[in-house]
């Protein structure tokens, strides 16, 4: 069948980027971030975004990094620190599209589908807990205002008072 990877790192993974992964990032952009194309201030003020989000990767048990490795100089990209932060966090206006987003739906989706999984591998599966019968709903029941023969005739703005027409 399918081979079955993580769909992201184990918690607490992550890998700090080596000085000399840095140094061939910033050589690569020509000390441009790349996302404004502005030149690159010092090394303090400029941060590294992984694109693919680290947390976006599937995990490679065997080789204990993700794929493409985390510290790949080709997925790796050097920015400011405000353009880093909008890749990240997003615009006030718009977060679709931010990493912080992408990997809360992307958990979100991967944890309905299992369940989902679950529940179509206990229905085929003959041996499995039968799940409990759920009751069904009934509509409320409110019984009607009970009137008499003539009080059905009248019309609705009029009201019955205790004696016959005056």
């Amino acid at each position: 069948m399918f081979a079955e990877l993580p769909l992201a790192p184990p918690t607490g993974f992550r890998k700090a980027i080596p000085d000399l992964v840095k140094l061939k990032v910033v050589l690569r952009q020509d000390s441009l971030c790349a996302t404004c194309r502005e030149r690159l201030g010092k090394l303090e003020d400029t941060q590294f975004d992984h694109v693919p989000a680290l947390q976006l990767r599937c995990w490679d048990p065997e080789a204990k990094n993700t794929i493409p490795p985390a510290n790949d100089v080709d997925s790796i990209f050097a920015k400011h620190v405000d353009c880093h932060a909008a890749k990240t966090f997003g615009s006030k206006a718009s977060k679709r599209g931010a990493d912080v987003t992408e990997i809360a739906r992307t958990k979100r989706i991967a944890k309905d589908t299992e369940a989902f999984r679950q529940r179509m591998l206990a229905k085929g599966d003959p041996e499995a807990e039968p799940r409990p019968e759920r009751p069904k709903k009934q509509w409320p029941k409110r019984p009607f205002q009970k009137r008499g023969k003539d009080e059905g005739r009248r019309s609705r703005g009029q009201e019955s008072s205790g004696t016959a027409e005056e």
